[in-house]
């Protein structure tokens, strides 16, 4: 920014009530949903249903459903028609206005998971109804691997069936990934047609309730925290069925039903009545005591040739016992896929040719694992296959009505003209913000009818209303805009489309702003309770904050208080001699396993040397805290800059923000935002997890500061960072007048000293680079925020320069593993601290697995990565070896685009190697400990640590 400005500026409010604002932005969709993914059980979509109607009266839209159809002048049907040339954010729109036009059932086949939940979510707004839409997920394993089944994800692919299946149902639309609709499932046969039902109020006795449970699959746990899983205790049986938004508590009265209330997994504490829950199959591997003898049967002579693992799994399934042989037995246990399930519906192919690519890197990938697994014994020959075989996947299409949807033109089957909605773009082009009133103005006067959907809607209206165009953001439409009209939607979509017989033109903020808030599963976790209960066994050594070292005995159920109080579960504790406790579930944040090392003495119940032993420690924090306030005396007594308040341009550019932000994402911004408006120099490290979203708080923090005229310096360990760091701050800036500059060597040297002299006179705003920051040739004409990404990577020297800047400066320094003594700091208030400990909604559990060397594990685990497109780091240690093991991975997986990084390369070619990597070019980076120098790569979500 060259110049500083001075742009309308909010009321003046310091003293800001941070937790009021969290709780406020965060409110809202904070219950956990369904796991049958429903766009409607995610969060508010909106009804666009009366802007699909315009289509439907179209005379090419009739002219399509009469030709799939059959009905009207055209005659039979026309099984196959192909349309190309289409915008993206097109295609939904038709294949919902066809759905309207015919009243017929749609499949929709997508690529990959991602495309169809996006797909999923855009159908349900154009149809106006959440509950027609329904994602088929796919499961996680691979073809026949050897992994315990992931109930939550069976469950909800059981109940997204169910519903499809259901006589009634109001699912008009099923979408998938080639992937879901290949695996194995249940048949439909298997699927019941009365389903069990149950209800207060109800004569049904509690053991056939249970029996009818066991015989449906669901699992027997001491604490229900997920789908397919069950407890009884006397009288009560909690119960997780498949469809269920929470698992539900039920209590008899002899053989009636007395209550029922759903409960939250994570606390077991009830949050209101159930009316009423049916009983679906919990799996889609249906075992019971008759499975194994059945499958002895099937197999004959041949059971006696099979290897000593299959002959466990058959003796394991003789007892109605699972274990880690669903996806090895799917062929005998699940013969169907989802392709049985869907009748009579027409299919929509979203990009036949990339549906047609990933179907064959799925028969590739099950040839290769069979081939491997048969020379290593573990499959016989002939074994049933993961996946329909090509012929039967080819058979079904054909015989299928398909509309095959494409933008690309050139395509072999492209029609002439390529389609007849006028749609021939695959997307619209941008339309840059700060014309979007004149544009909109242009459009109206050609008759068209314009709708803009966005996440940013009041400054929209406010945008458009500076140019007298009356815009109301809304996010039901009562009637569609006529020829000329205007409408706003609090809501975007995923692309927008211009050109179609209906004169409607759509557009979103990927056409405003560049990209579309990503809208992801609010994930239903088991948080802490279930995870430290699932780690502690009876005998661990546990400490509780106010009583010291004891013995965790189990947990039990009790009541609280005097007879006639409600059970709840507890930790038991044994102290020294006889002493014990009971700990509420409820407070086992309290409890925390015993990590010393050596066999501890139990602490007494009463006794003061606990309390002795914290009081040393209170007092050593104390020394330690005297010591660095002084040290940091001198910050503290210096004056800064303290910047104004928010503009209207930084919520703009904050509601761009692509992710929903996590409450303590939110509290972040916002203690760094009421330091920066102080007059003392910030020092506040935010510590947080890689992809928690520091970075976010470094960009929302740089354009406040920009926004009140002065400068920001990014000091970041590499090169490497430095140049992502670049992409990310210039594509969040791009719509504002902002200079962005980086300094490293990648930087021609010319460019180098014209960012030099743009930091000197003031006209470069923000500048990214190494510790060449810290030079004293460096002299930023007015420097306000210095933000520090991984402080630890840096050596004393700068960070005695950095010392130095802290007297003088904001600093906001960004962590994921901050030193000791940093640590220290921030504990005793010396350094400002903000922690983000919630992980962004579709954050799984990390995984660790320790194994014996092996290949097939190795290759499994890249695979499984590969197959949800993810991208995998392979860490050898050793500089000598590792172009070998490079090459052993490609003989191992020759599909896959595999590429070597360590730190002995020649200059730039690391840098080079490690931003291919970062934009996608390699499915696997193998690599030193080099990696742990802070690059973000958000796709790169498995590392396998050699040796």
């Amino acid at each position: 920014m060259t110049e500083p400005r001075t742009p309308l500026r909010g009321r003046r409010g310091r003293d800001r009530r941070i937790d009021a604002q969290v709780a406020a932005r965060t409110s809202a969709g904070a219950t956990p949903d369904s796991g049958t993914r429903s766009p409607g059980a995610r969060h508010r979509i909106p009804d666009l249903a009366r802007l699909t109607g315009l289509l439907v009266t179209t005379g090419v839209l009739q002219d399509l459903a009469a030709r799939l159809t059959g009905q009207g002048t055209v005659g039979a049907a026309r099984r196959h028609v192909t349309y190309a040339g289409l915008p993206h954010g097109a295609k939904t729109y038709l294949a919902a206005a066809l759905v309207q036009a015919t009243g017929e059932r749609l499949l929709w086949v997508a690529r990959d998971a991602e495309i169809a939940d996006r797909a999923a979510e855009e159908l349900a707004a154009w149809l106006g109804d959440p509950t027609a839409v329904m994602t088929l997920e796919p499961r996680t394993a691979l073809a026949w691997e050897r992994s315990e089944l992931v109930r939550d994800e069976s469950a909800s692919r059981i109940a997204t069936l169910a519903a499809w299946s259901a006589t009634g149902s109001p699912v008009r639309v099923l979408v998938s990934s080639v992937q879901a609709l290949f695996q194995r499932t249940i048949a439909p046969a298997q699927l019941p047609r009365d389903v069990l039902t149950i209800r207060p109020g109800i004569r049904l006795s509690l053991e056939r309730v249970l029996h009818a449970l066991i015989e449906l699959g669901y699992e027997a746990v001491p604490e229900v925290g997920g789908r397919g899983e069950m407890t009884r205790r006397g009288g009560i049986v909690d119960v997780f069925p498949a469809g269920q938004p929470l698992p539900v508590r039920v209590e008899w009265f002899g053989d009636e039903i007395e209550s029922m209330r759903a409960f939250d997994p994570a606390d077991q504490r009830g949050v209101g009545p159930v009316d009423a829950a049916r009983l679906l199959p919990a799996s889609e591997f249906l075992v019971t005591a008759s499975t194994g003898q059945d499958l002895r049967s099937r197999l004959g002579r041949a059971a006696g040739t099979l290897t000593e693992r299959l002959t466990a799994d058959l003796s394991s399934l003789e007892t109605g016992t699972l274990g880690d042989a669903a996806e090895t037995w799917g062929g005998f246990l699940a013969p169907a896929t989802a392709i049985d399930h869907v009748g009579e519906a027409m299919w929509v192919m979203d990009e036949p040719g990339d549906i047609e690519a990933a179907a064959t890197f799925l028969w590739s990938q099950a040839d290769e694992r069979r081939a491997d697994l048969e020379r290593s014994g573990e499959l016989p020959p002939r074994w049933p296959g993961a996946y329909p075989e090509p012929r039967d996947w080819n058979r079904h299409v054909a015989a299928a009505r398909t509309l095959r949807l494409t933008w690309d033109g050139e395509t072999e089957d492209a029609p002439p003209g390529l389609n007849p909605f006028g749609w021939q773009e695959p997307s619209l082009p941008p339309v840059p913000i700060g014309s979007i009133a004149s544009t909109v103005a242009r459009w109206r006067s050609e008759g068209a009818r314009v709708v803009l959907a966005s996440d940013q809607s009041a400054r929209l209206a406010e945008l458009l209303a500076d140019a007298d165009i009356v815009a109301v953001p809304t996010s039901i439409i009562d009637e569609a805009p006529p020829p000329g009209g205007l409408l706003l939607i609090d809501r975007s979509l995923n692309g927008g489309f211009a050109g179609g017989p209906d004169g409607l033109i759509l557009v979103t903020d990927r056409e405003l702003f560049g990209s579309v808030r990503v809208r992801r599963p609010r994930a239903l976790r088991r948080v802490v309770p279930r995870d430290v209960l699932e780690r502690l066994t009876p005998g661990d050594m546990v400490v509780h904050v106010d009583h010291g070292v004891s013995r965790y005995a189990g947990l039990v159920r009790r009541s609280a208080g005097g007879e006639g109080d409600e059970e709840r579960d507890f930790l038991e504790l044994h102290f020294a001699g006889t002493d014990r406790i009971w700990v509420p579930v409820e407070q086992i944040e309290r409890v925390t396993r015993y990590a010393g090392g050596e066999q501890p003495q139990l602490s007494r119940l009463g006794g003061g040397e606990w309390q002795r032993a914290r009081t040393r420690v209170r007092k050593a924090v104390a020394d330690l805290a005297k010591e660095l306030l002084e040290l940091y005396s001198a910050r503290a007594s210096a004056h800064g800059h303290a910047f104004d308040e928010d503009t209207p341009w930084q919520a703009e550019m904050e509601a761009a923000f692509p992710y929903q932000e996590t409450p303590d994402q939110l509290r972040s911004v916002l203690e760094v935002k009421a330091d920066l408006e102080r007059d003392t120099p910030m020092d506040r490290i935010v510590v947080g997890d890689v992809g928690y979203g520091k970075t976010e708080i470094a960009i929302r923090a740089a354009f406040k500061a920009i926004q009140d005229g002065t400068q920001v310096a990014v000091l970041v360990p590499t090169t490497v960072l430095a140049a992502q760091h670049l992409a990310t701050f210039s594509q969040r800036f791009a719509a504002y007048p902002v200079t962005v500059r980086m300094l490293s060597r990648f930087v021609a040297a010319s460019e180098q000293k014209e960012t030099l002299a743009g930091i000197t006179a003031g006209s470069v705003d923000l500048v990214i680079g190494t510790h060449r920051l810290l030079s004293k040739d460096i002299r930023f004409r007015d420097l306000g925020l210095l933000i520090v990404d991984e402080e630890q990577r840096f050596g004393v020297s700068h960070k005695e320069r950095l010392k130095q800047l802290r007297t003088e400066v904001h600093v906001l320094t960004l962590s994921a593993t901050p030193i000791p003594r940093t640590l220290n700091m921030a504990l005793v208030g010396v350094r400002d601290m903000s922690v983000i400990e919630t992980p962004p909604e579709d954050r799984l559990p990390i995984q660790t697995r320790v194994a014996e060397a092996s290949a097939g594990l190795v290759r499994d685990a890249i695979l499984r990565e590969l197959d949800r497109g993810g991208q995998v780091y392979y860490v050898h240690n050793r500089v000598e070896t590792i172009e070998a093991q490079a090459e052993q991975l490609r003989r191992l997986l020759p599909s896959a685009r595999i590429v070597v990084g360590h730190g002995q390369m020649p200059e730039g070619a690391l840098e080079r190697v490690m931003i291919a990597f970062a934009r996608g070019d390699h499915d696997v980076l193998v690599c030193t400990t080099i990696i742990e120098s802070g690059l973000d790569i958000p796709n790169a979500n498995t590392i396998i640590i050699d040796r």
